[in-house]
């Protein structure tokens, strides 16, 4: 009886923290903590910006950035890979980090999909990085006095 007891309790106790942390049960199995991850895209102006955040609106940052600390699994992102999706939220990416890490680039080409499919199936709408922000400029397109010269 008591053992039964002890079971349900724990039980009931890491469905809170469940709960309460914004961490997804994909997230716990695969022994990932996404706890900061969560904390700092909740934080994040770039995201709280998202037209589907809203004050008011049906889906908050913490619910937007739980499906994503969620989907960390499927895609088979390390403990490494959430830290540095970590950083990105905080804007704390060094040259250096950009640089020791070489599969940075397919890093947040995954992680953009996987915000975009949690846009989809939390019915936001959909971002256009490149209506935002224009098409990529060529360098030929530049004026020769911007560019710096090296000396």
């Amino acid at each position: 009886m008591l053992r039964g007891v002890k079971r349900g309790v724990v039980m009931a106790g890491l469905s809170v923290l469940m709960l309460a942390g914004g961490e997804s049960n994909e997230a716990l199995a695969a022994g990932l903590n996404t706890e900061a991850f969560v904390a700092a895209c909740v934080g994040d102006p770039v995201v709280t910006d998202e037209p589907g955040l809203a004050p008011g609106s049906k889906v908050t940052p913490q619910v937007y950035c739980g499906c994503v600390a969620g989907k960390f699994d499927e895609t088979k992102l390390s403990q490494a890979d959430v830290d540095m999706l970590t950083k990105l939220h905080k804007d704390d990416i060094t040259d250096d980090d950009a640089e020791s890490y070489p599969t940075l680039e397919d890093l947040m080409q995954a992680n953009e999909g996987i915000e975009d499919g949690c846009k989809e199936s939390l019915g936001m709408p959909a971002s256009n990085d490149y209506e935002e922000e224009g098409p990529p400029i060529d360098e030929e397109d530049i004026p020769q006095e911007d560019i710096p010269q090296d000396e």
